[in-house]
């Protein structure tokens, strides 16, 4: 096993197995309480989620692009007890209110719904786990609130996406006229199918990243189910138009600069490859030198590895919770 810490690389199986072992047996043994639905009150609506283990130490889990909270289901009942599971569906995902019509989407409109969260909480102090966009937004909320994030586990993500200065004026127009596009159909019949069509349908949009177990979890979050039987997909039309505004690399790098925090990635090898090696090495690099802790750790699985392969994940999870810097 190849555990990179803050740039460099230990040869750690033998230690870090036992390690992870003794955390997941010990988590197993303690067990996890099942978790209470929430509602969110706010001014569109409201932000919908679960908790596993009220009272304990919040750990504010946030899903990927067009996932619910049903991503940390498999994940949740294997952390110990003494951790509070805060998992959210972001606007337009799973129970969660959509946005409001005539509003384009946004990256950093996550982080508003993180604060939200967290105000809503009366947390003075948290610790954030995302897995993809969760993982992304949980960075640059951390970088824009460094006083208030204690540690971050980012899954399967490096870096947001982040779009060149000098593309954005067609990027811009692009996503304008594909949100006007999506709003127009707003309303008409939904698609519907038989549960069986619907879990093939989410197999192959997912390609081989989630397995069909994991596909019927996220659809407990992400459809309905109509009258006649049939099912839809349950998700804002919206959020498949494109960013309206985005964050070049260079305003990413200044948040990436304001950690305060410890900051552990978990990076997929059969994960997707968005951006150019170089630039997520000097993202690395940055991290490196403002997280009080940086480490960067890859693990046999898809991009989906903490829904598919739970066991994989819980152990590093409750290590880094527990470690003491």
């Amino acid at each position: 096993m190849l555990l990179k810490v803050a740039g460099r690389s230990f040869v750690t199986s033998r230690k870090l197995n036992g390690l992870h072992s003794k955390v997941l047996c010990q988590s197993k043994m303690e067990g996890t309480a099942e978790p209470r639905e929430i509602r969110i009150p706010v001014p569109y609506g409201h932000i919908a989620g679960k908790i596993w283990n009220e009272g304990g130490s919040p750990l504010l889990s946030l899903h990927g692009w067009m996932d619910n909270s049903g991503t940390w289901d498999t994940v949740a009942p294997l952390l110990p007890r003494n951790i509070s599971i805060v998992a959210i569906d972001f606007p337009g995902h799973g129970f969660s209110s959509f946005r409001p019509l005539g509003i384009g989407a946004t990256f950093v409109n996550l982080l508003q719904v993180i604060e939200r969260v967290i105000q809503y909480f009366g947390w003075k102090e948290v610790n954030l786990l995302g897995h993809s966009m969760g993982g992304a937004a949980a960075m640059l909320y951390a970088g824009a609130f460094p006083e208030k994030v204690m540690k971050v586990i980012m899954v399967d993500i490096i870096k947001p996406l982040a779009t060149p200065a000098e593309n954005q004026p067609e990027q811009t127009a692009k996503s304008i006229k594909e949100l006007l596009e999506v709003e127009a159909k707003i309303g008409r019949d939904l698609q519907s199918y038989e549960y069986s069509s619907l879990v093939d349908k989410l197999l192959k949009g997912y390609g081989s990243s989630i397995t069909e177990e994991a596909a019927k979890i996220l659809l407990k979050r992400g459809s309905i189910k109509h009258s006649n039987g049939l099912y839809s997909l349950n998700y804002d039309l919206t959020l498949k138009t494109g960013n309206i505004f985005g964050m070049t690399f260079e305003q990413q790098k200044e948040f990436a600069y304001r950690l305060n925090c410890e900051l552990m990635i978990i990076k997929a090898t059969g994960g997707p490859i968005y951006e150019k090696q170089e630039d997520y090495d000097e993202m690395k690099s940055i991290y490196n030198k403002s997280a009080k802790k940086f480490i960067y750790k890859e693990v046999e699985g898809t991009h989906h590895v903490h829904l598919n392969d739970p066991q994989v994940i819980a152990p590093l999870i409750a290590e880094f919770i527990f470690s003491k810097f």
